[in-house]
């Protein structure tokens, strides 16, 4: 599959691998992922190793980093129960 650099290109922790959403769909993935600003997923996947190591799924990550993808998925989950106006 192809991507556009519009589309948004995350790191699953749960699946332990990466998912790419495309532009001005919802995310279909409800599990563990942390998205990345990166117009290909060779730069995605780069930034996903500078940021979090080798780690491929959620148990590999520290404490810390743990924590941080919990809270992104959280503020994400609050942004898409949020009723629009």
């Amino acid at each position: 599959m192809s991507s556009s650099p519009a589309d948004l290109h995350a790191w699953c922790f749960d699946h332990g691998r990466a998912h790419v959403f495309a532009a001005g769909t919802t995310p279909w993935c409800r599990a563990a992922w942390v998205g990345f600003v990166a117009a290909s997923a060779d730069q995605a996947l780069e930034a996903r190793q500078a940021a979090y190591g080798d780690a491929q799924f959620f148990d590999q990550l520290s404490a810390d980093r743990q924590l941080e993808v919990i809270e992104i998925c959280a503020a994400r989950t609050e942004k898409t129960a949020e009723p629009e106006i």
